[in-house]
């Protein structure tokens, strides 16, 4: 009797663990330590070569919400480009710097080369400020439709940013999403 309610509660506990892991799927790149953990009903796989980052990481979402905008599903990219001249920020310097207005600026202007800027914020994580962006791309197939979701963060080591692309109709319900896989992100410091 005690075997089996062993067994069975073994059996359960894996059962419990696989859900789990097939809940969501993780990924790291070794070589920079970019890494992502997120929530249920997210995956996160190697990127495609991007021109701006040296290492990309894919994240869409195994239920279709939010509602990716593109063609191949993806909802979300995590990339890292490192950056020598950072070597000699701490987080101080980059807390300080990011709070500045000029520097928010500086960020908005890089961003309206592409579209329209609307609720920079400023966010925290590994100690770190960083800013969010909410993005209106100028062109593109029914951009006045598309909404993207912009998370940068600057360590010693680069920039890591989070870009997420939805439609407008599901940014509202998107952002909280958005903002939880932001938070299981590792940043390289």
């Amino acid at each position: 009797m005690t075997m089996t309610r062993t067994l069975r509660s073994s059996a359960a506990l894996a059962a419990i663990l696989f859900a789990g892991a097939a809940a969501a799927q993780s990924y790291g790149d070794a070589a920079t330590s970019l890494s992502v953990a997120p929530p249920a009903g997210f995956k996160a796989e190697a990127g495609k070569p991007h021109p701006q980052f040296e290492v990309t990481i894919d994240i869409s979402s195994k239920t279709g919400t939010p509602k990716a905008v593109n063609s191949t599903g993806q909802l979300c990219t995590l990339g890292f480009k490192s950056a020598a001249q950072n070597a000699k920020l701490t987080r101080e310097i980059v807390n300080e710097q990011m709070a500045k207005p000029e520097w928010q600026q500086l960020y908005r202007d890089m961003f309206e080369t592409i579209g329209t800027v609307s609720d920079l914020k400023l966010f925290e994580h590994q100690g770190f400020n960083g800013i969010e962006l909410i993005v209106t791309p100028k062109a593109g197939p029914n951009g006045q439709n598309v909404r993207m979701f912009t998370s940068t963060l600057e360590t010693a080591k680069g920039r890591t940013a989070l870009i997420c692309v939805t439609d407008q109709a599901g940014l509202a319900a998107a952002l909280p999403l958005f903002r939880t896989l932001r938070a299981t992100i590792h940043a390289p410091e």
